[in-house]
C-alpha cells in the first residue's frame, strides 16, 4: 500500500512538473491597461528627446552628423511606438477615418490647382494682349496703372 501512494505522489509530481511543457502558453494580452499611460509618456520622452536633439543642434552642442543620426534613431523609437498606441487603442483599422482624411486632402489639393490654374489663364491672357506694355520700355502693366512698374514713364 505505501509502494501505491509513494508511486501515485511521484506520478503526480511529474505531472506537475511537466504541465507547462507540454501544454501551450496561453495568449498574453498586446497592452496590459495600465500600459497605455505607459506607452503614452513614453511617446512624450521621445518628443522631448527629439526637441533637446534639435536644441542642441542650435547651440552648437551637436554636429550635423550626430544630429541626423540621433534623430533617426529617435524618430523610429516614437514611431514604434506610436504604432503599438494604435495597437492598444485599436485605431490601426479605421478606415473610414481614413478615407475621410483623403477625401478632405483631396478637395484641399483640387481647390490649390484650381486657384493656380485660374492666375496662369489670367498671366497668359495679359500676355496675349500684347497691348497692355509700355511704350519706352516694354514691360507688361495692368489696367488701372497710372506709371511703368520699369522706367516710371506715365501711361
Amino acid at each position: 500500500m505505501e509502494y501505491v501512494v509513494i508511486a501515485l505522489l511521484i506520478v503526480a509530481v511529474f505531472a506537475f512538473v511537466a504541465y507547462p511543457l507540454f501544454n501551450p502558453p496561453r495568449e498574453k494580452p498586446a497592452v496590459l491597461p495600465g500600459a497605455l499611460d505607459a506607452l503614452l509618456a513614453q511617446r512624450d520622452a521621445a518628443y522631448d528627446a527629439l526637441r533637446d536633439l534639435d536644441f542642441d543642434l542650435q547651440m552648437g552642442k551637436l554636429s550635423a552628423a550626430d544630429h541626423a543620426a540621433l534623430r533617426e534613431k529617435y524618430k523610429a523609437r516614437a514611431a514604434a511606438i506610436l504604432q503599438q498606441i494604435d495597437a492598444a487603442r485599436g485605431d490601426a483599422g479605421a478606415p473610414e477615418l481614413d478615407a475621410a482624411i483623403e477625401t478632405q486632402v483631396a478637395q484641399l489639393r483640387r481647390a490649390k490647382t484650381d486657384a493656380l490654374e485660374a492666375e496662369i489663364a489670367r498671366v497668359r491672357a495679359a500676355r496675349q494682349a500684347g497691348a497692355s506694355r509700355c511704350a519706352k520700355c516694354g514691360t507688361p502693366f495692368r489696367a488701372g496703372d497710372k506709371f511703368c512698374a520699369k522706367c516710371g514713364k506715365p501711361l
